[in-house]
């Protein structure tokens, strides 16, 4: 499989004095490792891949139309009672815009929280698409203290394996609380290569 490694090219941008104490970040230009077929991806806490089996899947589907376009929710919350990390918490939206496809085509999207990563398994691909997806992602729950700002970002794997950087994103990280989230990353994908799944993920 013939794997094609581009720039993410991230803009950074930190915005300083919040209430909150959190940052606004875009990893600024950072080159994969020309040796690795994949991203150094967040994992999820050991205590919640572990308990991820054939009957403990996380996932949401919907049937959409071409012509209406619609919006695939994800929302997870795994209480952890007594852990200093609080609740497990993913809040997914994946819009799939308006004529991305045939207007008089009905097409079932699934979105699937993947078992050891933070990221999100989407099929169909956007290589199917002639619109991008739009993807929103909260998580909580996992110690990102450890993250490094400077190559923290959100980026999609095609079905060949091609890594892209993704656009028009807001990223945001609180280490503090232990969240991390991106709003509206969109991914322009080639359109010529074989239809089947995608990831979305947080990058370290």
């Amino acid at each position: 499989m013939r794997t094609t490694l581009t720039t993410l090219l991230l803009s950074a941008l930190l915005i300083v004095g919040c209430a909150d104490d959190s940052s606004f970040l875009t990893s600024p230009e950072t080159q994969i490792n020309q040796q690795s077929n994949s991203p150094n991806w967040i994992k999820l806490p050991a205590d919640i891949s572990q308990g991820f089996s054939v009957e403990t899947v996380y996932s949401a589907e919907k049937i959409i139309n071409g012509k209406d376009g619609g919006t695939i929710k994800l929302d997870v919350v795994i209480p952890r009672p007594g852990n200093p990390l609080g609740d497990f918490v993913v809040n997914a939206k994946v819009n799939v815009q308006k004529n991305s496809f045939p207007e008089n085509e009905n097409r079932t999207f699934t979105v699937t929280l993947d078992p050891e990563y933070c990221l999100l398994n989407i099929t169909p691909s956007p290589n199917t698409l002639d619109k991008q997806l739009v993807v929103d992602l909260f998580v909580q729950g996992v110690d990102v203290t450890q993250v490094n700002p400077d190559t923290f970002g959100f980026i999609f794997v095609g079905d060949n394996c091609e890594m892209l950087e993704t656009d028009s994103e807001t990223l945001q990280l609180n280490s503090n609380a232990d969240w991390f989230k991106v709003k509206k990353a969109e991914i322009t994908a080639p359109t010529d290569e074989t239809p089947g799944g995608a990831r979305y993920g947080f990058a370290r």
